[in-house]
């Protein structure tokens, strides 16, 4: 009785009522030595039905540990090897059971805190408020890309002294900076729940590498939030212009990916603010 008391200890955890302990306790004079014996037969019983069912055994298995005809702790290693499997699936189910809780935090943290604009039901959206917060000078730089195919490159000059691609509608990466800038500023129009900002800059830079005109797209703004989607919109913008502009040569021309490179000024920092305040860390 008391090795299978300290193996289901083994497995819930001791506590101080438990059956070892009760048998430990010293009988009075007075208690029957029948009732005792009765008392133990039934504990002894409960742990064996407890046993059964955690485990599922056999028959021939439970047979094993009766007292009556033989060594009642000699156990075959069919039966040896059947604890270790359940041991190891108790083992599995408590990992299992462990990361289920984690995931399951992890999707009330992204619901309730990272997707702002979600109610905490995920069934209704609104624009942050960001009333208390201090504003901070916030910069944000994003990245975006237009590939050309043969035809475009050999249909448009390219002036050296500017870098720009000319063509029957003018300098075509002046005209898509230009739109770049004016789509930053309008970005509050296009993306419902972003707020209105009065940027302090916006910056875009267009070159040639080979058959690609990459755009880089900075803004700068003194505020209560970030501006990381005005520095998307002017580089989509752009890259939306020079398509307008040399889609009357080919059809072809694919705009590449378009990327926030670097963010910094707010909480969540990105690229090398965020590789820099790393550094710091460690």
């Amino acid at each position: 009785l008391r090795e299978m008391n300290e193996e289901r200890d083994s497995f819930f955890g001791a506590t101080p009522s438990s059956i070892g302990d009760t048998l430990m306790e010293t009988p009075s004079g007075n208690d029957d030595a029948g009732n005792q014996h009765v008392d133990f037969e039934k504990q002894l019983l409960e742990l064996k039905e407890e046993r059964q069912s955690l485990f599922g055994f056999s028959q021939e298995e439970v047979s094993a540990w009766s007292t009556k005809g033989g060594n009642p702790h000699s156990h075959s290693s069919a039966f040896v090897q059947k604890i270790e499997r359940a041991r190891t699936a108790a083992q599995q189910q408590e990992v299992m059971t462990k990361e289920m809780a984690a995931k399951e935090d992890e999707t009330t943290t992204l619901t309730g805190t990272q997707f702002t604009h979600l109610s905490p039901q995920g069934d209704d959206i609104s624009m942050v408020d960001v009333g208390h917060k201090v504003p901070t000078q916030r910069v944000a730089r994003a990245r975006s890309g237009v590939v050309f195919p043969p035809a475009v490159m050999e249909a448009f000059e390219v002036v050296a002294a500017t870098g720009d691609m000319v063509g029957p509608k003018g300098p075509i990466f002046a005209t898509a900076k230009l739109a770049g800038i004016m789509g930053a500023k309008r970005t509050a129009e296009l993306i419902p729940l972003c707020h209105p900002l009065p940027l302090d800059r916006v910056h875009i830079d267009i070159h040639l590498k080979g058959n690609k005109a990459i755009i880089e797209c900075e803004c700068r703004v003194t505020h209560k939030t970030g501006v990381e989607m005005e520095a998307l919109t002017g580089a989509s913008v752009a890259a939306l212009t020079i398509y307008d502009m040399v889609k009357a040569v080919s059809h072809k021309v694919r705009i590449d990916e378009t990327v926030l490179l670097s963010k910094e000024g707010g909480k969540r920092l990105v690229g090398a603010a965020a590789a820099a305040a790393a550094a710091d860390g460690e």
